[in-house]
This record gives structure tokens, C-alpha cells and sequence, in this order.
């Protein structure tokens, strides 16, 4: 296991760059929740047997446990790699609860596609959520 990572998780976070926006937070004086409540969604992944009708057709609820949440109501996302799994899952989660206040803070602005066409700054504006790169912008913690 990498440094970085183990120290985080001792400290009580997932990760290196969690716990560097935590700091931040702390910093800022700025009082937050870690993965304190969770959120539903539902994945729309074809091919997941429903108990009750036999089709597979049908939605499986999942739950989403945010990493931030600030006083101010605003969910704060840390993503090192942003994985299709988790574009699919923020799609249906700004769905489903299109109130909620969740934004993106991205390690790095990295390139979804091989081709270098869109990156991960280009699917949020695409997707109307609001995004970061490598910290919280103060704005975010009045």
C-alpha cells in the first residue's frame, strides 16, 4: 500500500487528495461531514433479475455515500480517476435528486477518452455540475 494512502486512511479518509481537501476545510475553518449519510439511486444497467416480475429490464437501487457535505448544503465529490462507472452513477444521482447541490473537485482535469477529446472538466459542463481542480475554490465555503 502507497504512503500516502495509508496515512490517509488512518486519519480516516479514503484517500491522499480527501484528506488534503479536509485539510483545506479544516484550514478554512469551514465545519463539514465525512461519508456521514448515504443517497439512492438507481442503476439502469440492463441485465439485473428482478425478484418480483422475473424481467431484467428493471432498475437495482444503489446508494451514494458523499464524501463532503458543508453547512452551506453544497456536496463536494473528490475524484482522483473518474471512471464511466462513476459518470453513469452521477447522471442518475443528479436524476433522481436534481436539488441536491453536488459538485466535483478533480485531482487532475484528466482525458475521458483514449483520443484525448473530452476531459473530465468537458463532461461536467456537458452534465451542468459545477467542477474544481485540485481544491476547493473559496467561493464554495461561504
Amino acid at each position: 500500500m502507497n504512503k500516502t494512502r495509508y496515512h490517509a486512511r488512518k486519519a480516516g479518509f479514503r484517500s491522499g487528495f480527501e484528506k488534503t481537501l479536509a485539510e483545506q476545510l479544516d484550514k478554512a475553518s469551514v465545519h463539514y461531514k465525512y461519508e456521514e449519510y448515504s443517497i439512492n439511486y438507481y442503476d439502469k444497467a440492463v441485465g439485473y433479475l428482478c425478484g418480483e416480475c422475473g424481467s431484467k429490464e428493471c432498475a437495482k437501487e444503489r446508494w451514494y455515500t458523499p464524501d463532503f457535505m458543508l453547512d452551506n448544503g453544497i456536496i463536494i465529490e473528490a475524484k482522483g480517476k473518474f471512471t464511466s462507472a462513476n459518470r453513469k452513477k452521477h447522471k442518475a444521482i443528479k436524476e433522481l435528486h436534481p436539488e441536491l447541490d453536488i459538485r466535483m473537485v478533480f485531482m487532475r482535469d484528466n482525458w475521458i477518452t483514449k483520443n484525448h477529446t473530452i476531459k473530465y472538466s468537458d463532461w461536467c459542463k456537458q452534465e451542468g455540475i459545477e467542477y474544481a481542480i485540485g481544491r476547493i475554490p473559496e467561493e464554495w465555503l461561504v
